[in-house]
C-alpha cells in the first residue's frame, strides 16, 4: 500500500536540485585528491591497490564536496573555531546558509541529512555559530535519545528550527512530520534510502506540502553519483 493510497489528503512532495561551486580551497583539496597527494596531508601511504583504493579516492572527493575541514590540517588553527571562515570555506554551506536564513525568516522547520557523522559535528558548529536551535540523531544515538529528540522537536510550539540526521540512522521508525523542508547535504549511492529519509517529514499527519532540496557540487563525483541513483530508480520504476 502507497501513502497516497490511505490518505488522499496528504500534502504533495516536490524535489529540488541545488547546484553550487567549489570555493578555492575545495578545488585544491579535490585536486590534491585526484593526484593522490592528500596521502601526504593524512599522514597515510599511497600504495593501496586497486578496488579499494579506488573506492577510498571517491570517499576522500566526497568529503571534500561536503567540507574541507573533514581533513585534518586544512582549517586554519589561527582563526576563531567558530568563525566566518567555517561557512566561507565550503560552496555547499555558503548555499545552506542563504537558504537556511531565508526559511527561518518565513517559519519553516527543517530537515538536515548527510551520510557523514563528521559532517553533522560541522553543521552543529554551524548551527552554533548562528544561533539555531537543532536536534541531532546519529548512529551513537541511543534509543531513549531518539524517542526524547522526537518528542522535543514535534512538541507543538517547539522552538527547535532545524534536525540534523546522518541518512542512515535517521532513515527509519522516526515522524517528524512538523518539519515541511528536507534538505539532502549528500547523495547516497541508493537511492532508495534518501526517498525514505525524505519521508520523515512527507509521511501522514503532514499538513504542509514538503519540499526536497538536494545540493550537489558542480562538476564533481556527486553528479555521478546522481546520475547513478536516478539509473537505479528508473530500473525500478520499469
Amino acid at each position: 500500500r502507497l501513502k497516497a493510497d490511505v490518505d488522499k489528503s496528504l500534502p504533495p512532495k516536490s524535489e529540488t536540485i541545488l547546484f553550487t561551486s567549489m570555493t578555492a580551497t575545495q578545488r585544491d583539496v579535490y585536486k590534491q585528491c585526484l593526484l593522490r597527494e592528500i596521502d601526504v596531508v593524512q599522514g597515510g601511504s599511497g600504495k593501496g591497490g586497486g578496488r579499494t583504493a579506488v573506492l577510498n579516492l571517491v570517499m576522500q572527493l566526497r568529503k571534500c564536496c561536503n567540507h574541507p575541514y573533514l581533513f585534518p590540517n586544512v582549517e586554519d588553527r589561527s582563526l576563531p573555531v567558530l568563525g566566518e571562515h567555517l561557512v566561507g570555506a565550503c560552496g555547499k554551506l555558503v548555499l545552506l546558509d542563504k537558504l537556511l536564513t531565508r526559511l527561518k525568516d518565513k517559519g519553516h522547520r527543517v530537515l538536515i541529512f548527510s551520510q557523514m557523522t563528521r559532517m553533522l559535528d560541522i553543521l552543529e558548529d554551524y548551527m552554533r555559530l548562528n544561533q539555531y536551535k537543532y536536534c541531532r540523531i546519529d548512529g551513537s544515538t541511543s534509543g531513549d535519545d531518539r524517542d526524547s529528540q522526537m518528542d522535543v522537536f514535534n512538541a507543538p510550539g517547539s522552538e527547535k528550527f532545524a534536525f540534523l540526521l546522518s541518512t542512515r540512522a535517521g532513515g527509519l521508525g522516526i515522524n517528524l512530520a512538523t518539519a515541511d523542508i528536507v534538505v539532502l547535504y549528500d547523495s547516497d549511492w541508493n537511492p532508495q534510502v534518501d526517498l525514505q529519509a525524505m519521508d520523515r517529514a512527507h509521511r501522514i499527519g503532514q499538513t504542509k506540502p514538503v519540499t526536497v532540496f538536494r545540493f550537489v557540487t558542480e562538476g564533481t563525483v556527486e553528479e555521478k553519483i546522481i546520475e547513478r541513483a536516478d539509473r537505479k530508480l528508473f530500473l525500478d520504476a520499469a
